[in-house]
């Protein structure tokens, strides 16, 4: 048995009429395991530290449990604390008797003692039986590869950059820039695209920390956190690149509508892209235009939001009625979004220069008639229950970013997650850049649609998160962890006993589990890297030959046992 020093703290005195501490050391004295009982009005400030540590010394202990707040509170401060004056972090157990025990059973002392004086036999229990795990580290690459330089994979570039990290920037097609070098302006300011993109690719093109390779194409991924090795082509040559992190700005596609509206049957149907081509190379012509919405988005095929094609309406149709005088123009909608004051108020804008705005019904879509050239759009209108026919001479018809084609096989050479459309997937919402593998981040439009500055914004946040594993010399497997502080272990496999079932391997939500042929016969091994210490597989093995030793069978049993 493990020699145990406990400490009771009494938060100033702040619940000493609700917990009895004189009860809870006699009680406690009666454990031959527990060496040092002491009783102290606090733990957290600086001075305690030092006299917690030196009477930890001098009672000769193996193990430290501290009886005190919860880890919500200033509980991890002090494990911190003692791990800084060189008490080994897994030697030492926390018990909350504050919040979780004194706080809310303030109205029976007697229950409330009874129950904190179980909460520590439980965290001796735990403390005897816990078990450390194996832990490895592997060595940082201290560089960052980009894939896709678009607005958020050049912001990430350059923030990488700035930070002093080398940067190794692919790109699928020749020139930096992605979709926005197809358009002329962005809203919701009316920028010109040109002057937005300049100073990232002067950057890209002048900063020697960054190395941009166009007409790039990922072959392999291979390795952890903090040591990928990427194999690729660029303008058709074999290169291949080790780095330490990956941020994904692969961007999104244009949906073509074909067969909607009469698109590709029709002259002067065309899609926003081809209107904002039509402005760039100056052969736009139009008197009357009518603009439709959510055409191939929010249906059963595709039914998210494009969040994107709103606004781009409004800036283009602000446009025409701002520069053709005595132009008309409609917005066929089934709903406006505009979230945000700021796309608010550009809504209202649109508005107040004319642009007409028309609902219609899903089930009642606007007709689009002509045979060589649009002529009108029948529409029936939803608030006013009339049905209206538009002459027109241009329709221009909004369309959703969709995945590229490539997403679902670049998300398995990664180890990463597409969404049920398509799209990269993030982790949880709390955490929208981070995909299940640790090192590898996502931004822009490759996770979902967004606006050129959104795109930005989200390229910097993720170089952000990136330097915080560039800076770290090497990365140890037990700091991977999905939640604050370090987890709670590493699953551990005895190959002995187990019978490589597999079902370890589909339970974990990480891959962590993958099965090994050893002589004749499969065995389940763990990726420590990969690995959460979520526990999913230690629920489906049949017979128990995978663990997390900081959380094992007997420890788990001793603790009901004491708490029962």
């Amino acid at each position: 048995m493990a020699k145990i020093s406990v400490f009771l703290c009494k938060c100033f005195g702040e619940f000493d009429n609700t917990v009895d501490f004189d009860f809870l050391s006699k009680e406690l004295s009666k454990d031959p395991s527990i060496v040092l009982i002491s009783t102290v009005d606090s733990l957290c400030l600086e001075n305690d530290i030092e006299k917690t540590v030196s009477r930890i010394k001098k009672s000769n202990s193996d193990k430290v449990l501290i009886a005190a707040c919860s880890t919500l509170s200033r509980g991890d401060l002090v494990v911190e604390s003692l791990v800084k004056e060189g008490v080994e972090r897994h030697k030492i157990g926390l018990v909350d008797i504050r919040e979780g025990c004194a706080w809310i059973h303030g109205d029976n002392p007697e229950g409330a003692s009874k129950k904190a004086k179980d909460l520590i036999n439980m965290g001796i229990a735990a403390l005897q039986n816990r078990e450390l795990s194996d832990d490895i580290s592997v060595t940082v690459h201290p560089n960052a590869l980009i894939i896709g330089a678009g607005p958020a994979g050049l912001a990430a570039a350059v923030s990488l950059a700035e930070t002093g990290f080398k940067v190794n920037l692919l790109e699928r097609s020749k020139d930096p820039g992605g979709m926005l070098r197809l358009i002329s302006r962005c809203y919701p300011g009316d920028e010109d695209t040109a002057g937005k993109l300049e100073p990232y690719i002067k950057e890209i093109e002048n900063n020697p920390l960054i190395t941009f390779y166009p007409q790039s194409k990922i072959i392999s991924v291979e390795g952890n956190t903090g040591n990928f090795t990427v194999k690729f082509l660029s303008q058709g040559k074999d290169s291949s690149i080790q780095s330490g992190v990956i941020i994904i700005s692969t961007g999104a596609k244009i949906f073509f509508p074909t067969g909607l509206y009469g698109y590709g049957e029709i002259k002067n149907v065309i899609t926003q892209m081809e209107f904002e081509r039509q402005i760039l190379d100056g052969s736009l012509e139009t008197k009357k235009t009518v603009f439709i919405q959510c055409v191939g988005a929010r249906d059963k095929e595709r039914p998210y939001c494009s969040t994107i094609c709103c606004p781009i309406s409004l800036k283009n149709a602000s446009r025409i009625a701002k520069d053709i005088p005595g132009g008309s123009v409609f917005i066929l909608h089934r709903g406006i979004m505009t979230p945000g004051s700021t796309l608010e108020k550009y809504y209202r804008d649109t508005l107040s220069i004319g642009v007409q705005f028309i609902r219609f019904e899903e089930e009642q879509p606007p007709q689009v008639t002509g045979s060589d050239h649009v002529e009108f759009v029948e529409v029936y209108d939803a608030i006013t229950g009339i049905k209206r026919k538009i002459e027109t001479d241009l329709v221009v018809l909004s369309t959703p970013l969709v995945p590229n084609n490539d997403n679902v096989k670049l998300a398995k050479m990664l180890d990463i997650e597409v969404d049920l459309y398509g799209f990269f997937s993030e982790i949880y919402p709390m955490h929208p850049l981070e995909t299940k593998t640790d090192g590898i981040f996502i931004c822009g439009s490759a996770r979902w649609p967004v606006s050129s500055d959104n795109a930005i914004l989200q390229g910097k946040a993720a170089a952000m998160k990136a330097v915080s594993y560039l800076r770290q010399s090497k990365i140890a497997a037990s700091t991977l962890s999905r939640v604050p502080g370090l987890k709670s272990g590493h699953a551990r496999v005895v190959p002995e006993s187990c019978t490589g079932c597999g079902n370890c391997v589909a339970a974990c939500p990480f891959n962590a589990c993958h099965l090994e042929k050893i002589k004749n016969r499969y065995t389940s091994a763990v990726n420590m890297m990969k690995c959460k210490g979520c526990g999913n597989c230690v629920s489906v093995c049949p017979n128990g030959s995978i663990q997390i030793p900081e959380h094992n069978y007997r420890m788990v049993g001793e603790m009901i046992k004491m708490a029962f």
